[in-house]
C-alpha cells in the first residue's frame, strides 16, 4: 500500500500534453492505449491537489509536528499489517509472512498500537504487498495502464486487487457496539490523514515530477518500474526474461 498511496499523491500534483506510447523494449513497461482518457483523468487530479489536496496537506503540515506526523504514519502502516500478511501467506513467501506477524505483533505492544516502529528499531524491517502483486505473482498480467480520478494511476489488475484488499481488512468488518457508524468514519479519517501524511511526505518527489518536461509520461514511467520492483520484492530482473522471446539461434548453427 506504501506504493499506492505514493503513486496517488504524485498523480494529484502532475499535469502533462506530451503523447509517448510505453516503451516495448521495456519487459516492465506498460502499454497505454487510452491515453486521451487518462491524461483528462490526470488534469483533474491535478486540479484536485491544486485546489484542495495541496491546501490541506500545507495546513496539516503547519498544525501537526514532524514527530506526530512520523508516529500517524507508523499506526497507519500498522494497521495494514493483517492484508499485508494475507498477501506474503498468498504469494508462497513465508519468512516475508513472518516479519509481518513479528512486527504487527511487536508493534501492537511494544509499540503502543502501532505509534511507534519498534520491530523496525529491533531490525525487523517493514515491507509493503497487496492483491495486485499477488495476481502478478501469480501470473495474471496487468492490462492496460489507467488513471483513474482520486485513485491515480493503476491497472485493471491493480484495481480488483484493491478492491479484495479492502474484503480482507479486518477493520472493512468490524462493527462498534453502540455507534454503528463508528466503522464508517474511521475509514474516512484513516484515508484522509494517509492522504495527507503522503502529500506532506512526497513534497520534494513532487515538486522534482513537476520539473519534468513531460510529468504524465514520468509518472508513467516511475510507476510502471516501481511496481515491477514491489512485484519482485526487490530483487533484480533476472537477464533470462529480457531474452525469453527471442528464437533459438542454435537451430541456424548449419
Amino acid at each position: 500500500m506504501k506504493f499506492r498511496i505514493a503513486a496517488t499523491a504524485m498523480a494529484f500534483t502532475l499535469g502533462a500534453c506530451a503523447t509517448t506510447p510505453a516503451d516495448p523494449s521495456d519487459p516492465g513497461a506498460v502499454a497505454d492505449p487510452y491515453e486521451g482518457f487518462n491524461r483528462q483523468m490526470f488534469a483533474f487530479n491535478n486540479g484536485v491537489d491544486k485546489y484542495a489536496l495541496g491546501p490541506a496537506a500545507g495546513a496539516y503540515k503547519t498544525v501537526t509536528p514532524e514527530f506526530a506526523r512520523d508516529r500517524i504514519g507508523d499506526f497507519l502502516r500498522n494497521l495494514r499489517a493483517p492484508v499485508i500478511f494475507v498477501n506474503d501467506v498468498l504469494q508462497a513467501e513465508p519468512s516475508r509472512a513472518a516479519d509481518t506477524f513479528v512486527r504487527f505483533t511487536i508493534n501492537t505492544t511494544v509499540g503502543i498500537a502501532g505509534l511507534w516502529d519498534a520491530a523496525g528499531q529491533m531490525g525487523v524491517e517493514r515491507h509493503s504487498e497487496d492483491f495486485g502483486q499477488t495476481l502478478a505473482v501469480w501470473g495474471i498480467d496487468s492490462g492496460p495502464y489507467l488513471v483513474m480520478p482520486i485513485v491515480g494511476p493503476t491497472t485493471p489488475r491493480d484495481l480488483f486487487g484493491m478492491g479484495v484488499d479492502h474484503a480482507i481488512d479486518p477493520l472493512t468488518w468490524t462493527e462498534f457496539d453502540g455507534d454503528p457508524d463508528l466503522d464508517d468514519k474511521i475509514a474516512t479519517g484513516r484515508g484522509v490523514l494517509s492522504a495527507l501524511n503522503a502529500r506532506v511526505a512526497l513534497e520534494d518527489q513532487i515538486e522534482q515530477l513537476n520539473a519534468q518536461p513531460e510529468p504524465y509520461v514520468a509518472l508513467r514511467r516511475i510507476y510502471s518500474s516501481q511496481r515491477q520492483t514491489e512485484i519482485r520484492n526487490g530483487r533484480p530482473v533476472d537477464d533470462s526474461e529480457l531474452y525469453e522471446d527471442l528464437p533459438d539461434f542454435d537451430e541456424f548453427d548449419e
